[in-house]
């Protein structure tokens, strides 16, 4: 049988219920989530303080918003907050500006995140291969391979209707196996027959159909075919014989000759089922040089830039701002009247940027806390 696939502190669906898969999305979350608020907090400082640098030096400055924008293209977050610091006492835009050295732009968005694919329908349950097969006699056959990932309840009835579609299309019913990838796609509702009943109820056709557990099978079993690799980290006492199973998968895609796209499919699926059994730094130890392979394939990085765009969305459209409005309202506060608890429980509260950007203009006129907090 296989290891414990999920902690059971902590429950995981669908993709997620693997720790490698876990570990690509979370990577990108991580990175999005640090360059949406590196965005947001250079953007939307500069946009405020334009506002209160206009409202305090009696008008716009074409050289002023010029250097303004520059920051904020450049991630500077720093030096834009030296200048709300510094506005707070200057008394134009010259004094207020004078010495400030734009940096380049920063970099722009990961590569990977460009050009996704995106899925919007719901994963399926299985992956279906067909293909012609010589059968005793010099006749041919079809077999239809269907790797379940997730449980069916009626899988019997609509691997019956499936069938009968290519026997009306080809003439003759396929032989059909089914490899389920793990205890959770087993089920009563697999059983490996299907009867066919007529209008009285009696049975017309018996269907049957092959059903293996990859959890019951032997990796040498699993590695031998590259159809099957991906069950291979699944497959029987895997988790002891990981470093060795990565090493049949090596040598037995040289043997079949898989070229570079086929390998690197293979590699991603593996990585996948790993994850089911395998924490990532154990999957890692056991995938050695393959690592890189996988890393730099297609499908690791669209997860990882799927992960980056949902994260850096998030900040750069709604904590970035906000966080950002708040820090500056307070650091301004703070300088001109002290520190405030009650202040700062309000602004923190306050979850319009609108209204903190109104209370962004006080901090410049208010004589104390209460009067620049007293419209929130």
């Amino acid at each position: 049988m296989t290891a414990n696939l999920t902690a059971p502190e902590e429950k995981h669906e669908g993709w997620r219920q693997s720790s490698t898969c876990r570990a690509v999305e979370d990577c990108g979350k991580a990175a999005g989530r640090e360059y949406g608020l590196a965005e947001a907090k250079a953007s939307t400082l500069a946009r405020l303080l334009n506002v209160q640098a206009k409202h305090k030096f009696g008008g716009a400055d074409a050289f002023g918003r010029e250097t303004l924008d520059g920051l904020a293209e450049a991630f500077a977050g720093e030096l834009l907050e030296g200048l709300a610091d510094r506005l707070l006492d200057a008394v134009n835009w010259t004094s207020w500006l004078q010495g400030v050295v734009v940096p380049p732009k920063a970099p722009g968005l990961p590569e990977y995140t460009k050009d996704l694919e995106m899925d919007f329908e719901k994963s399926g349950p299985s992956i279906d291969t067909h293909a012609l097969a010589g059968m005793p006699g010099g006749k041919q056959g079809i077999i239809h391979l269907r790797i379940q990932k997730w449980y069916q309840p009626n899988l019997d009835g609509h691997l019956f209707e499936e069938s009968l579609k290519i026997e009306r299309k080809f003439g003759k019913m396929p032989i059909v196996a089914v490899v389920l990838m793990w205890p959770p796609a087993d089920g009563p509702g697999m059983t490996g027959r299907y009867e066919q009943l007529d209008d009285k109820k009696k049975v017309k056709r018996v269907f049957k159909y092959t059903i293996r557990r990859a959890w019951e099978m032997d990796p040498e079993e699993a590695t031998k075919s590259i159809g099957t690799m991906l069950l291979a980290p699944l497959t029987k006492d895997s988790r002891q014989r990981m470093p060795e199973i990565v090493q049949m998968i090596k040598t037995n895609l040289d043997r079949l000759q898989a070229n570079a796209e086929t390998r690197a499919n293979v590699w991603d699926a593996v990585y996948w089922s790993m994850g089911l059994i395998c924490g990532l730094e154990e999957s890692h130890s056991a995938l050695g040089d393959v690592l890189p392979i996988i890393h730099n394939s297609h499908h690791y990085l669209s997860a990882k830039g799927h992960g980056f765009v949902a994260a850096y969305t998030a900040a750069q459209r709604e904590e970035g701002p906000l966080t950002t409005a708040r820090d500056l309202i307070l650091r301004q506060g703070a300088r001109r009247f002290g520190a405030s608890p009650a202040a700062e429980a309000m602004i923190a509260a306050t979850t319009s940027l609108e209204e903190l950007e109104r209370v962004s203009l006080r901090v410049l006129t208010a004589v104390d806390w209460e009067a620049m907090m007293a419209k929130v």
